[in-house]
């Protein structure tokens, strides 16, 4: 009775009681004062009620361990599976990246992409929400488009497009768009200012430049790169820059095969645009092109847009250019030296796979590109790139010709979407050397 009294004067002065003496409380509780039971009630239901809780979390943790561990051995099986059609699938560059060539690595980078692309894989959004943000306000997660990807990994794939790939990204003028909408008005250059000789206290005439204005209309555009968890796990590799690597050739490529070489599907590239400056070869065909063909597009270009000017073909039309010669004997192809780069009648050059190969050359079509991008044509994008996970899809590698089956070879894919576009400010600027003099290039 001794202890019994003890704990109720603990109670009485509202003091804290510890698991023994609840314990005995609870063993005699039929000895307690009438005065005392409702205090007495009152402790051993907080007892039951924390119990209860503990016993809810214990079986929410058992379940979760208990599914994790499922999960985990099933995602174990069908990795092994992934790894070996991924490793046989893969084309030379993802090859060199995975086998032993590992790049720098950026540890907090490779770490972000890691976790976000586990979570991803996982099938955890609530995580791959919560690591990824929009400055424009935009949801973070689009049933049509997918989850917005980590800052870090789209900035490496926007670097690499720029610096490695895509030809237009580094020629054109690059203006992001901001703010709402896919279309914006942006103001050409229609004439120049106009000068004048005046007499010593004439009167002065006003002048200046006329502009018009030209629409440039953002289009998405998706690339898919077939993706094994095991990768994820490997400390050889720079998870950032092989997943960017792999996105952004894929972009770039496209982007320079439209804004070429595009035939209106979706975009009119600048090869067939009605509006730039024909200039047509005496005899068609690549074999027949001549150094005076080339000196007919310079001389087809306005003035104020030769400085900072390029031609711009593909590698096969340049072994044809190499072997030309001007009245003088000499050639006009010119070796890079003393800092310079190689040079067609003195102006620099850049090849592409977007232009057409001299084979595939034919009667009426254009090949050769002359001027100043940058003063002509306006490159855009809404730098929200945006990642879905496939499991069920049929895509091509980057071979063209290999034919993946999700579903059936045990694989997944990341798609990438991005929302990009351009427009010819200035076409005039720009000169388009065709194989023959039959029609124009259409618009």
């Amino acid at each position: 009775m001794d202890e019994l009294k003890k704990i109720l004067a603990k109670l009485e002065k509202a003091e804290a009681i510890n698991d023994e003496e609840k314990a005995y409380l609870k063993e005699h509780v039929a000895e307690v004062p009438e005065e005392s039971k409702a205090k007495v009630a009152e402790v051993l239901a907080e007892k039951d009620e924390k119990a209860e809780a503990i016993d809810v979390e214990a079986v929410k943790e058992l379940v979760s361990n208990t599914i994790q561990d499922v999960m985990g051995g099933k995602a174990n099986e069908i990795s092994e599976k992934i790894v070996k059609n991924f490793m046989e699938g893969v084309a030379d560059q993802r090859k060199k990246a995975i086998d032993g060539n590992p790049v720098e690595k950026d540890p907090e980078k490779d770490e972000s992409t890691r976790a976000f692309m586990k979570a991803l894989l996982a099938g955890d959004i609530a995580k791959c929400k919560a690591m990824t943000t929009s400055a424009t306000g935009d949801s973070p997660d689009d049933a049509n488009t997918g989850l917005l990807i980590p800052d870090e990994l789209k900035d490496e794939v926007l670097r690499i497009a720029e610096t490695q790939y895509g030809l237009a990204r580094r020629e054109m003028l690059y203006l992001p768009f901001s703010g709402p909408g896919n279309t914006r008005k942006i103001p050409a250059l229609g004439t120049s200012v106009s000068v004048y000789w005046t007499d010593e206290q004439g009167k002065k005439k006003s002048t200046q430049p006329k502009f018009a204005l030209v629409t440039q209309t953002l289009k998405k555009l998706a690339a898919m790169v077939p993706f094994t968890e095991e990768i994820l796990e490997d400390s050889l590799i720079n998870l950032t820059q092989l997943i960017a690597a792999l996105f952004a050739e894929a972009v770039a490529k496209e982007e320079d095969l439209q804004f070429f070489a595009g035939d209106g599907t979706p975009w009119t590239g600048i090869l067939n645009n009605g509006f730039v400056n024909p200039v047509y070869q005496e005899t068609a065909g690549v074999t027949n092109l001549t150094a005076d063909d080339l000196l007919s597009m310079i001389d087809a270009t306005p003035s104020g847009a030769l400085a900072g000017a390029k031609f711009y073909m593909n590698r096969t039309v340049l072994s044809v250019i190499r072997k030309l010669k001007g009245e003088d004997g000499q050639y006009i192809y010119q070796n890079p030296g003393q800092g310079l780069p190689a040079t067609i009648w003195n102006y620099p050059y850049e090849l592409s796979d977007a232009f057409p190969l001299a084979a595939e050359v034919e009667e009426g079509s254009p090949y050769i590109a002359f001027g100043n991008l940058k003063m002509s044509c306006i490159f855009g994008d809404k730098q929200q790139l945006r990642v879905k996970l496939l499991t069920e899809a049929t895509i091509t590698d980057t071979d063209g010709e290999t034919t993946i089956n999700l579903a059936e070879q045990d694989m997944v894919a990341l798609r990438i979407i991005e929302r990009v576009g351009y427009v010819i400010g200035l076409p005039k600027a720009i000169t388009v050397l065709d194989t023959a003099e039959s029609e124009s290039p259409t618009s």
